[in-house]
Formats: structure tokens, C-alpha cells, sequence
């Protein structure tokens, strides 16, 4: 028992020693940043036809934070072996119609009255500006280093707990009224100078 804890603070010694020279080699001038070369190679791509009609969406701006606790080893947390990062960053979530060809209209000359009747809306997007992400404190272990994998799921957490906020702040009740408004509108400036005209337009979601 005696034998692994010394071997174990043998380690743990050796690691930060090791990580206090790098930084002061880095801050001496002596190691250089590495250089950066970035490259891509196209594996696919196409055209594709889409009907989607974004009507409403929910803009905001965040600060979060990733934490990952560090190793044990004996119920003792090995120092270096943690890593945490801070992200600010800003998102949109939009909201409308999906499949914009499923609407379907009504004529009734009996009523006088054009119904306009679209799929029901719903969240179209919730997205991260990938640009305007900021990574702030974060944290250097050569034992347990962040990944590109760690801020992706970072991101990706992020982006639906910002779907759920918008749904509760009322993204969707606004985006159906907006889209009722935009259909009817729309309808009145095609009918216009038609025989239509003086029709009653009415849209509806289902």
C-alpha cells in the first residue's frame, strides 16, 4: 500500500514538474506555436429541393460551461487529470412550416370565403453560430486533454436545452400566428384585381 502511494506521488510529481517546464518554455520564447495547415477534401455533395418556411425564430447569447471531474485512484483525485472549458457563444432557433407544399387551399364561392390550411408548425433549426463561439478558462492537463469530441457535445447539449427555452418562452404559438398572417397576406395580394377579390382569406394550422 505504502509502495503504490509513493509510486503514485512519484507520478503525479513528475507530471506537474513536466507541465511547469513546458509553460516556461513556451513563455521563455524557447517552443514556438506550432504551424496550422487546414485542408478538406469533398466526398459529396448535391442540390436538393426544399419547402421549409422559417417564420419566427428565438435569437440568444450564452455563457456555458463543460466540467469533467479528474481520475481516482485509491479514492484520491489525481491532480492534471480534470479538464474544464468556458464557451460564450450565440444561437438561433427557428420555427414555421416544414413541408410548405402540404398546404392546401379552399375556394367556397358559396360562403365567399379562400381557406388556407398549412402543417402545423414547428422547430425548424436550433443552431450555434460556430464563429461566435469564445472559449474562455480553459484548462491544460496533459493526462486528460479536451477534445474536439468534448466542445461538440458541449455545443450539441447546448443547442437543445436552447430549443426547450424557446418552446416555453412561446416560439411556437408565435411562429403559428405569424405564419396565419404571412398565408393570408399572401393570399390577398394573389387574388387581387381577380374575381376573387372581395373573398374572405382565412389560414389555418393543423
Amino acid at each position: 500500500m505504502k509502495n503504490t502511494m509513493k509510486i503514485l506521488a512519484a507520478l503525479v510529481i513528475g507530471a506537474i514538474i513536466a507541465v511547469a517546464g513546458y509553460v516556461g518554455l513556451m513563455k521563455a520564447g524557447v517552443i514556438g506555436d506550432p504551424a496550422r495547415t487546414i485542408t478538406s477534401t469533398g466526398i459529396g455533395g448535391q442540390l436538393e429541393d426544399i419547402s421549409e418556411l422559417a417564420v419566427e425564430q428565438y435569437s440568444y447569447s450564452n455563457v456555458g460551461r463543460f466540467e469533467e471531474e479528474g481520475m481516482k485512484a485509491l479514492g484520491i483525485r489525481i491532480p492534471l487529470t480534470g479538464k474544464n472549458f468556458l464557451v460564450a457563444y450565440d444561437g438561433v432557433v427557428k420555427a414555421g412550416i416544414k413541408d410548405f407544399d402540404k398546404i392546401d387551399v379552399n375556394i367556397n364561392d358559396t360562403s365567399r370565403t379562400i381557406t388556407v390550411k398549412a402543417p402545423k408548425v414547428q422547430i425548424l433549426s436550433s443552431e450555434i453560430e460556430p464563429s461566435s463561439a469564445v472559449v474562455y478558462d480553459q484548462s491544460f492537463n496533459p493526462l486528460n486533454q479536451i477534445k474536439v469530441e468534448d466542445l461538440t457535445e458541449f455545443l450539441d447539449t447546448q443547442e437543445k436545452e436552447a430549443e426547450k427555452k424557446a418552446k416555453e418562452r412561446g416560439l411556437l404559438d408565435r411562429a403559428s400566428q405569424r405564419a396565419k398572417t404571412l398565408l393570408e397576406t399572401q393570399t390577398e395580394a394573389f387574388i387581387e384585381g381577380s374575381d376573387k377579390q372581395d373573398y374572405e382569406v382565412r389560414a389555418e394550422t393543423k
